[in-house]
């Protein structure tokens, strides 16, 4: 729908909060000479008006996988502003990843902190007691969630860490990641301890390759430091994923230094996860009037500065490889846990790395396109008879081997090493056993994870949440209503300091629930 008068094209109207009072409002998300706007209207203030993607083109795209995604939503209709609090700041997804914060202390003071964590005031250590609660509600859900971040604050900070890490990986949690400044995994012996102890993998904060990007996003100079915490996590068997916070007026020129030590370190470093910088928490770094970086941006940036991606053809939302996970249930009939999350919330692309170190983007040989959209046509077991199913199975192989363009598959890589690769994904630890490089090959991700603020709030996408928090009552909270909008980080902190936890334990079915029982 156009609005002649100032040359909007409408493209989709969705339930928000209001920016300066949080008030239940309805928000328009629209397009203004190919880039994408939210203006959202609440009856207590004037509209306030943003942009939220910077290529309306790439923005529909993200749309149709949506569809693909979510078959059996309704044509999206009028929403309500008169939402309920539940509604406001729930998920209907189960969580793929649930992240525990620990501690809010840190040792840093970031300016573009979201948790606003700090070194001085009050603060907590969460008790080894509450966590193994905490820990065993996400076992205790219908869907259990065997993945885990901690996080904070600076979760190496507790003294407890390397014993968190021991209880979770006894509870038989099959994942285990840490948010980390890295400044402790310095240290080559508080590293070895971590890996013995249960954890697999690091989110390495690694905002650029010089000191003068840290001295703006950090308010001092770490290079140094973070070069030595990837090179002690190098005598471990354990793998990283650095994470760089992105603000276009400071580091939007570092996509392609980052790139370029992840693939120096690649054995190590197994994708590069960036976060544009989300209008929440702390925030002190002057924008200088550049428009806000975001999923676009980084995809047309990556690709400016590497020369190894096209735009947008390179890039697929994270909800796509839901397609795949529901294959695999059905061939298999195993309940899966794919990643149902919005297609706006995160896109990405995957390189095979060579044994000299050169990069190949997948979809460059791969048509993962076509791929995962025919995925999307494998039918349940349930619906096929034995020979149906093994006929089935030959059928699906057949599709995959004509995704690949032979003509261009990089040398070394066979078609049996690109299917073993998948084990990777499924399971965190095929990657790190002996014998991996004979299976499946060597691998970066580059992905972006945008989250929610004021300005961009959309419950549609809220509801859709993969990524959640557990409070200390054992509800799961979504990461954008915990950070941004309702902002559940706030009252839950205040629970832990004041020492005002839930007495009692988990029963079975309370926890199912997200309740503790007193």
């Amino acid at each position: 729908m156009l609005n002649t008068l100032v040359g909007e094209a409408v493209i989709d109207t969705v339930s928000s909060l209001c920016p300066r009072c949080g008030k239940p409002s309805l928000a328009t998300i629209f397009d203004r000479e190919g880039k994408v706007y939210q203006r959202t209207e609440c009856t207590c203030h004037t509209p306030s008006e943003g942009l939220i993607f910077s290529d309306t083109a790439l923005y529909l795209r993200l749309e149709e996988w949506n569809r693909l995604v979510f078959p059996e939503t309704p044509a999206a209709g009028m929403p309500s502003s008169s939402l309920c609090a539940a509604t406001e700041t729930g998920s209907q997804n189960e969580p793929c990843l649930a992240v525990i914060d620990i501690t809010n202390r840190c040792n840093f003071k970031c300016p573009v902190c979201f948790a606003e964590a700090k070194g001085e005031g009050s603060h907590y250590f969460l008790e080894m007691e509450v966590v193994v609660k905490m820990l065993k509600a996400l076992l205790n859900r219908p869907v259990p969630c065997r993945s885990v971040q901690f996080s904070g604050g600076e979760p190496t900070l507790h003294p407890d860490f390397p014993k968190i890490l021991r209880a979770a990986r006894d509870l038989g949690f099959t994942h285990l990641q840490v948010a980390t400044n890295g400044s402790r995994f310095v240290d080559p012996d508080y590293a070895k301890l971590c890996e013995e102890s249960g954890l697999h993998t690091l989110y390495l904060q690694f905002d650029g390759m010089n000191d003068d990007v840290y001295l703006k996003m950090r308010g001092q100079r770490l290079l140094d430091k973070k070069i030595a915490a990837v090179r002690s996590i190098e005598q471990t068997n354990m793998r990283l994923v650095l994470v760089p916070t992105i603000m276009s007026s400071v580091n939007a020129d570092q996509l392609g230094s980052i790139f370029q030590f992840a693939l120096e370190h690649n054995k190590f470093v197994t994708g590069i996860s960036i976060q544009p910088c989300a209008d929440v928490g702390r925030v002190a770094v002057d924008k200088n009037g550049v428009e806000p970086f975001n999923l676009a941006a980084m995809a047309r940036c990556f690709g400016e500065q590497t020369g190894l991606t096209r735009f947008p053809d390179d890039w697929f939302p994270l909800n796509s490889i839901s397609l795949l996970s529901r294959a695999i249930e059905r061939v298999r009939n195993e309940k899966a846990h794919p990643p149902l999350s919005d297609a706006h919330c995160s896109i990405g692309t995957f390189f095979y790395v060579d044994d000299n170190n050169k990069p190949y983007c997948l979809s460059s040989f791969f048509d993962l396109g076509r791929f995962l959209r025919g995925m999307a046509d494998i039918k349940p077991q349930a619906e096929q008879g034995l020979i149906a199913r093994q006929i089935s199975r030959i059928r699906q192989f057949g599709q995959l081997s004509k995704c690949l363009d032979l003509g261009k598959t990089p040398p070394g890589l066979t078609f049996q090493r690109l299917l073993g690769s998948l084990d990777s994904w499924e399971d965190k630890y095929a990657g790190r056993s002996a014998g991996w490089e004979k299976r499946g090959f060597n691998g970066i991700f580059v992905a972006g994870m945008h989250f929610m603020d004021a300005h961009s709030y959309n419950l549609r996408r809220l509801r859709r949440c993969i990524i959640q928090y557990v409070a200390t009552d054992g509800q799961l909270i979504p990461f954008c209503s915990y950070n941004a909008g309702a902002r559940l980080r706030e009252s839950e902190e205040l629970t832990r300091i004041t020492g005002k936890l839930p007495l009692g334990g988990y029963s079975e079915n309370s926890a199912q629930a997200g309740e503790l029982s007193v």
